[in-house]
């Protein structure tokens, strides 16, 4: 492994790259407090966009739903998975409540409690059928496309469970890393009710909804449904995401980039190793040519998490983490397979730098 600025760079051959700073993209200029999930379809970056771009930019964006590439042969490769369909009214109560109550919100407004969400008549009966299939150990609930990981009502939840845990001797990496961790375990549900509140209240099911609304109700249900995954305790250390070009995969970086994980740096050897075998044995199985693809590593087994949207052509931004598309394209198109954690603490205004001002309010 070769070390630059704090990042470990685990590659395939010698010539180096230099890592700067984190990208911090937005998808359009907005005042300070407003989160834009970085994620989400930006579909007026191109050259010259027209009906047919549009149309050609949103079937890849669905085309990356849990929906197009969960089957059979790879349900030993993720979690178990069981889908269910919302109806276009369904949707439309939901982004409608969005929009009233959740869309314009800033992170100078007060954080939202679960009590304060009122499910909509409408939606009871989509909340009965939720009911009925998160069983057991509770569940993450997600669209096919998107999660609703930015909900409000997780937020809040995330942050009282973080005031309980925190010790004063925390480093500011430390405490980032328990924020981290109370927010996935906020997003555990086990009633139809706590998913629709967390969906109620996220920017990202609303404009995913709202984005699959738009032709019409007309193929609707073949654009998006709902994905009810068994709940697995993942480490947040243990996530990994990695960039695939035309079929290969030529970079990986941890997901959860602004912080250090020093068990990460021995083992970058064997995590890249790893990953690369998985993603051989699961490629064929994905039918896209260029995505992001999320994996979990532990030492037990490995799981593909999830695939994301990735075309430099087609514009679709999202968090690169310790890459950079503007300064890596050349590698991220051609390789060599690079794996890049982070291997020391980044500088206090640094992190502050690289995260949404709610974490940051919290942090520091």
């Amino acid at each position: 492994p070769g070390t630059i600025e704090g990042v470990t760079c685990c590659r395939s051959r010698s010539n180096m790259v230099s890592v700067e700073d984190l990208q911090k993209v937005k998808l359009k200029s907005a005042e300070e407090g407003t989160r834009k999930d970085r994620s989400s379809p930006n579909l007026y970056l191109a050259q010259e966009t027209t009906l047919a771009t549009l149309q050609k930019r949103r079937e890849y964006f669905f085309d990356t739903g849990i929906d197009r590439w969960y089957h059979e042969s790879l349900k030993d490769k993720t979690f178990h998975t069981s889908f269910l369909e919302i109806t276009p009214n369904e949707a439309r109560a939901i982004v409608s409540y969005w929009q009233q109550n959740f869309r314009d919100r800033s992170s100078h407004d007060p954080e939202v409690h679960e009590s304060q969400v009122n499910i909509p008549d409408s939606l009871k009966l989509l909340e009965g059928r939720l009911d009925n299939v998160i069983t057991g150990n509770g569940a993450f609930v997600k669209l096919s496309t998107r999660s609703p990981k930015d909900s409000e009502v997780a937020f809040s939840k995330a942050h009282r469970a973080y005031e309980l845990k925190k010790a004063e001797d925390m480093s500011a990496n430390d405490r980032l890393v328990l924020l981290g961790e109370t927010v996935i375990e906020s997003l555990k549900v086990s009633c139809g009710a706590d998913t629709l509140k967390l969906f109620l209240s996220s920017n990202r099911v609303g404009e995913d909804l709202e984005y699959a609304l738009e032709p019409g109700d007309d193929g609707f249900s073949g654009r998006i449904s709902l994905v009810i995954r068994e709940w697995i305790d993942i480490p947040l250390w243990a996530e990994f995401r990695g960039f695939v070009w035309k079929g290969a995969l030529t970079a990986i970086g941890q997901y959860n980039f602004p912080v250090c994980f020093p068990k990460l740096v021995e083992q970058a050897d064997a995590i890249k190793n790893d990953l690369k075998r998985f993603f051989d044995d699961v490629k064929g199985e994905i039918p896209l040519d260029h995505y992001i693809i999320d994996f979990a590593w532990t030492k037990n087994k490995i799981y593909l998490v999830e695939v994301n949207p990735f075309d430099g052509e087609l514009v679709f931004p999202a968090s690169t983490g310790l890459w950079s598309w503007e300064k890596d394209r050349e590698q991220m198109e051609n390789g060599p397979l690079e794996l890049r954690i982070r291997n020391t603490e980044q500088p206090l205004d640094s992190l502050k730098g690289t995260l949404d001002p709610k974490w940051r309010a919290i942090i520091f």
